[in-house]
């Protein structure tokens, strides 16, 4: 690798860092998968220069990822998520570093955060979480709440992890969907 070939990735991850500083200024608490997703699906990064890039922010504490306290987001294996947070030293840097950033990819990110606001918030309303049981089984509980209802709170039993991590996703992905078909299946004559 020339030196032109340095200066190029660095000039790549430089931007990668900008870009990551301005989604986490423009959603606040976002969990580390969908940073990455959203990063990647962007296509101004590729998951190498996004990985190096947040590694380096961390590093240098321009954000933070943790698991927050009474965090309720678990993933599919009811293991709580990690989210990341701009710092205020991150803020800085960014209002310093945001004029280098070219006007179409920051019409970009604004726009799209808007969805992944609406994403986030349509996301904590779901719950999909499974755990063992005393049985051998696993325990799968699946809520739906809108606002502050809830809409459906399910348990159900099934024999192994993959059963219940299937059941876990396809909730997460479809739930208002299934709720309809369940709501339908157990009571016929609402057609």
């Amino acid at each position: 690798m020339g030196k032109r070939d340095n200066i190029l990735q660095n000039n790549d991850v430089l931007n990668g860092k900008v870009i990551l500083l301005f989604m986490l200024h423009q959603v606040r608490g976002v969990c580390s998968s969908d940073l990455m997703k959203w990063a990647v699906d962007s296509l101004y990064l590729d998951y190498f220069t996004y990985t190096q890039a947040k590694e380096e922010l961390k590093r240098d504490k321009l954000i933070i990822e943790s698991i927050r306290k009474e965090e309720k987001k678990k993933d599919t294996r009811g293991v709580p998520v990690e989210r990341c947070d701009i710092t205020p030293e991150g803020e800085a840097v960014l209002h310093n570093l945001l004029h280098t950033l070219p006007s179409h990819v920051r019409a970009y990110l604004t726009n799209a955060s808007l969805n992944w606001t609406l994403e986030q918030e349509r996301e904590a309303n779901i719950e999909a979480t499974y755990q063992a049981d005393a049985n051998g089984a696993y325990l799968v509980r699946l809520e739906l709440l809108d606002g502050r209802r809830i809409t459906a709170d399910i348990c159900i039993s099934v024999p192994t992890a993959e059963i219940a991590e299937q059941i876990c996703r396809k909730w997460k992905k479809s739930p208002f969907d299934i709720y309809a078909s369940l709501l339908k299946s157990l009571q016929p004559d609402l057609e």
